[in-house]
């Protein structure tokens, strides 16, 4: 027989990125990777998973009760600003996308259930290779959840978006010493994050597709364009979402530049 109340003493990270990971030449930007790669992790207690998921759906219902995008139709900033496959978006009015981003992160950043961590890498300064960007991001981005879930006291597992499923999960073996041979990346300790990485499909996931919005106007916050200016997308991820980053000693206001 099940007890009638259930307790879990765990943090979930979902994760999502803004940018490609391979190399930039700022002599042909126009047929080059992007000047930056972001990763970000939306970080939520399973507690409040299911009351956090109530949240999203309202939202999307509204949108769909409005008009604006039908609910079964994946929220993905980079393909709503510029589309090219779902052609949802196309009836909506740019002004009218960027509001919806906006309206996104509000409902994101005013659930004191969130907590957002992020590594940002600006490629035209960083002295990190190119082969090592997303590697070198994750490793960031655990060790800023291992140190968020010390704090808390309790354990945690990640679950990323389904892209560089090899790359990462050979990883993220590495950082947590699980791989073939049991070793781990020296003078790199992880010990709150538990298990491999699970992957999962974004549109199936509104928690990945809220990471999606994070990292997307985080970009925009980072690597503003002037012409999206006039919509404010340069201020959206400090006016909804700057207030629920996690700060610890080696981050700065939740960001972590590398």
């Amino acid at each position: 027989m099940l007890p009638s109340k259930l307790t879990a003493a765990m943090y979930f990270c979902y994760v999502d990125e803004s940018g490609d990971c391979g190399a930039f030449n700022p002599d042909t930007p126009k047929n080059t990777g992007s000047p930056y790669f972001i990763l970000v992790g939306l970080i939520v207690h399973a507690e409040k998973w299911k009351f956090s998921l109530e949240v999203f759906k309202t939202f999307r219902k509204k949108l769909a009760a409005q008009s604006y995008l039908p609910y079964d139709v994946e929220f993905h900033c980079s393909e709503m600003i510029d589309p090219h496959k779902i052609k949802a978006y196309t009836q909506i009015s740019v002004a009218d996308r960027w509001k919806m981003i906006e309206a996104f992160a509000e409902k994101i950043g005013g659930n004191d259930a969130f907590t957002i961590i992020a590594s940002v890498i600006n490629k035209r300064e960083s002295s990190i290779p190119p082969n090592e960007y997303l590697t070198a991001s994750i490793t960031k981005l655990y060790h800023a959840y291992d140190h968020f879930l010390k704090e808390k006291k309790q354990y945690g597992i990640v679950l990323f978006d389904r892209s560089n499923v090899g790359t990462i999960h050979s990883h993220v073996r590495k950082l947590l010493g699980t791989g073939a041979e049991g070793d781990a990346i020296p003078g790199i300790k992880v010990n709150h994050v538990i298990e491999d990485p699970i992957f999962r499909v974004s549109v199936d996931s509104m928690f990945i597709q809220a990471a999606d919005v994070i990292a997307y106007t985080l970009k925009e916050k980072e690597f503003p364009q002037t012409s999206r200016k006039k919509y404010h997308a340069d201020r959206i991820f400090t006016n909804k979402l700057k207030r629920i980053c996690y700060c610890s000693g080696d981050v700065n206001e939740g960001i972590i530049m590398t």
